[in-house]
């Protein structure tokens, strides 16, 4: 683990001594290093009190086809390795929501790898290969700051499927479509694989299309509500892209108000939460979230609010629903490009578990306090507390309070 680590930041500073380049024109081929870094200590409550380290590193590249040949459309190939390595947090605080959005079983894999072709100045869109869901579905701007995964996904999202939905740290293949209609609306369509890599080997990234797995279909409707929106006005904040940025999906990123709509459905069938020998279909979800801006002065500091709900067939998920919602603040402090933010995530456990539990709790809530700084262009620290009430619903763990501190190193060609 220490060899691999060492040259995994070996590689980091080659990219850094020689691809150092700015980023103000759009380049043929897109290179990315980035590496996440988690120390975290549950200080009391859960499982057990107690200290894990985890780390991630995510290395891409992107070719533009457009800029090789002077097409007028772009046209592009995405290559994602991920690794990732260290412990769990949920073996110590117990929860079901995941509290870190870098845990995962540690192994190396090729998370995406995708064609995207551009249609019509990029007012329509078609993507098809090995794809991370929830890089474009789901996602709330703000909500990217925070590390427990229920702001990247809602809970009640996340927990479907087999093996999960195609998201981190295992993705599906299939085709995504994506449209603009009108001024302010983009509309999306995905058909996955139903059930990513092998549930029976943690470790697999197989692929294998079949009937019984089924397929995933999702969609979402996305209303961008800013007076002032307009396609060409597009704004990343260096300051907090996350290791879930959207690397290689540029033409999708607005930093905007806006209302996501959206829905899944898979076409397999499933035993109930009962475990009930006796199979059967209807496994879907629908869900509706919001961000908002308010600047704060001519300098584009900002004050951003997100919230979230999401309902999932109790017949076949733990979760029936899930409510989330929170703030992040820009600058905070204005000497730095910093940002602090407050959030909260709760799941409900659906009737249907709720039968079979042995608790009289029926909520997880977990609430988190997070503040980014950037320290150079390259570097950031990344302070953490969550603090989770009713871990997993079960009466007799006292709430766990953690604190972490993300360290993330990236580098851009």
């Amino acid at each position: 683990m220490n060899k691999t680590k060492s040259l995994c930041f070996v590689f980091i500073l080659i990219l850094e001594a020689s691809f150092a380049q700015t980023k103000e024109e759009k380049k043929w081929l897109e290179l990315e290093a980035v590496y996440s870094g988690l120390p975290w200590y549950n200080a009391k409550g859960g499982l057990e009190s107690g200290f894990v380290y985890m780390d991630n590193i995510d290395i891409t590249a992107k070719i533009n086809f457009d800029e090789v040949f002077n097409w007028k459309d772009n046209l592009s190939l995405f290559v994602y390795g991920l690794g990732n390595h260290g412990g769990q947090a949920t073996e110590l605080m117990g929860d079901f929501q995941v509290a870190s959005n870098i845990e995962a079983v540690e192994t190396w894999r090729l998370f995406e790898i995708w064609m995207q072709q551009n249609f019509f100045n990029d007012r329509l869109s078609i993507l098809a290969g090995l794809y991370d869901l929830n890089s474009e579905f789901d996602v709330l701007r703000p909500g990217t700051l925070f590390i427990n995964s229920s702001f990247g996904i809602g809970a009640e999202y996340a927990q479907s499927g087999q093996n999960g939905p195609s998201i981190f740290p295992v993705s599906s293949l299939g085709i995504r479509m994506a449209s603009f209609v009108g001024d302010r609306t983009r509309i999306r369509l995905a058909i996955l694989d139903g059930v990513p890599g092998d549930p029976n080997n943690i470790e697999s990234n197989e692929i294998n299309i079949s009937t019984e797995d089924g397929a995933l279909i999702a969609t979402e409707i996305s209303i961008y509500t800013s007076k002032d929106f307009s396609e060409d006005q597009k704004s990343m904040e260096r300051s907090y892209e996350t290791r879930r940025r959207k690397v290689g999906r540029e033409h999708d990123v607005y930093k905007k108000d806006k209302v996501n709509i959206g829905g899944w459905f898979y076409t397999a069938e499933f035993q109930t939460v009962e475990s009930s020998p006796e199979m059967d279909r209807g496994n879907f979800g629908a869900y509706i979230g919001a961000q908002k801006y308010i600047p704060l002065n001519e300098k584009e500091d900002y004050i951003a609010f997100f919230a979230r709900f999401g309902v999932a067939n109790s017949r076949f998920n733990r979760l029936g629903s899930a409510l989330s919602g929170g703030f992040v603040m820009s600058n905070p402090v204005s000497v730095f490009d910093d940002n602090f933010g407050i959030a909260f995530s709760s799941g409900f456990n659906g009737s249907n578990f709720q039968e079979i539990q042995q608790s009289n709790e029926t909520t997880e809530t977990v609430i988190e306090f997070t503040y980014s700084l950037p320290i150079k262009s390259w570097i950031m620290l990344q302070p953490d507390l969550q603090y989770l009430v009713n871990p997993s619903t079960q009466q007799e763990l006292q709430n766990p309070l953690s604190f972490a501190m993300l360290i993330q190193l990236s580098f851009q060609y």
